[in-house]
């Protein structure tokens, strides 16, 4: 039998907004008017591995889909004066180990993902375009979020924003500025939380 001090325990997660000062990023910004208009999900303090979905190839825009990257990505060696807003999040272990389940049944299927520039559309329209294997950044998130037992939005992940995530109140503000200075200024020994995944632990859907 479980202990409730088990059952209380808390991992945290981490929320990425980034604006890289792409051509697209400022048309974006254009119609958005917002900071950040890209936004990833990562496990562990350090960025070493995040989560989303975005151009997979640094000089191409137009080639997207789900995408694995890290702090010390090409596309953030590219887009050198990135900046970003970084978040974290309590949840309970539960949520947190659902919450990998998700993203590892994401990874499986990478190839067949694509950028949903129509569910874009959507947002505008205000009317979510749900697709099986398209998703935008923001949507995908949400998703992720929603699916592991976490409603923050009041509306479908096909309408939410990378602008949405700064109203959480949930989100606890940990760092802005250049996303090459993170690295230096954020303690990485210090919450870095990270627990592989195991095939061996008994999640609920």
């Amino acid at each position: 039998m479980k202990s409730s001090k088990s059952k209380n325990k808390k991992r945290t997660i981490f929320i990425l907004l980034t604006n890289t000062g792409s051509v697209p990023t400022k048309i974006i910004q254009v119609y958005t008017k917002a900071p950040y208009n890209h936004v990833s999900i990562s496990f562990t303090k350090d960025l070493r591995r995040f989560y989303s979905f975005g151009r997979k190839k640094y000089y191409n825009p137009l080639f997207g889909g789900f995408v694995v990257e890290s702090i010390d990505s090409k596309i953030y060696e590219y887009f050198s004066e990135t900046t970003c807003s970084i978040f974290s999040l309590e949840v309970d272990l539960h949520v947190y180990y659902r919450m990998r389940k998700v993203i590892k049944e994401f990874e499986k299927e990478k190839d067949k993902y694509v950028y949903s520039f129509i569910g874009l559309l959507g947002v505008i329209a205000k009317v979510p375009i749900e697709r099986e294997y398209g998703y935008f950044c923001s949507q995908f998130v949400a998703t992720v979020l929603e699916k592991s037992g976490l409603n923050l939005f009041n509306k479908s992940p096909g309408l939410v924003t990378p602008n949405d995530f700064m109203k959480v109140k949930e989100l606890n503000h940990i760092y802005s500025g250049k996303l090459s200075d993170y690295s230096k200024e954020a303690s990485l020994s210090n919450n870095n939380n990270f627990i592989p995944y195991a095939s061996n632990v008994v999640e609920t859907h």
